[in-house]
């Protein structure tokens, strides 16, 4: 009895070290040069972020949720192309419904203000959207993808405002 479960912990033991690493787990300094949902959702995890939903079939999509309840969207793009299998992009974005002061010049001064974004509505749907795009070319660490998360969750608060038309109006210095 002792050296089954002696050859059964050195069979599992084996097994993970001969294993290759799983695209389920996050690991900072991993390059990726493409990527797959697992990937997508092993980054959102690492930020303790909730996976909302995965994509299904060849939908390479992981909708994440941060504490404040933020719902971003991860999507897989230039998927399966010139050989090389899982997608080589990723869009980040965050949509919201469209608030009442957006104008094409608060999202120009959203966009001049915000550059690491790309800030955009869309008025006939009701949608104000933020968006960033990571090229997977060459290779990019899993710490790359998780910090553009964190960059697009960062600057849509910022951002929202201005875009939302909500900019606060300056005061006027006293005696003026």
């Amino acid at each position: 009895m002792k050296s089954a479960a002696v050859m059964m912990a050195g069979a599992l033991a084996l097994g993970l070290l001969a294993a290759p690493a799983s695209a389920q787990d996050y690991a900072p300094d991993r390059v990726k040069k493409s990527v797959e949902i697992a990937d997508l959702a092993a980054v959102v995890g690492s930020l303790g972020h909730q996976v909302i939903e995965e994509g299904e079939g060849e939908d390479v999509l992981v909708i994440g949720e941060d504490p404040d309840q933020i719902k971003y969207i991860l999507l897989g793009t230039a998927c399966n192309l010139e050989g090389v299998a899982g997608c080589q992009g990723v869009l980040m974005q965050v949509q919201f419904d469209l608030p009442a002061g957006t104008t094409p010049e608060t999202l120009a001064k959203a966009n001049l203000e915000y550059a690491a974004l790309n800030v955009w509505a869309n008025f006939e749907d009701k949608t104000l959207g933020f968006t960033r795009y990571v090229v997977l070319d060459q290779g990019v660490t899993m710490a790359n993808l998780r910090a553009n998360i964190e960059v697009l969750l960062s600057l849509v608060a910022n951002a929202y405002p201005v875009a939302a038309g909500e900019d606060p109006v300056a005061e006027t210095p006293a005696g003026a």
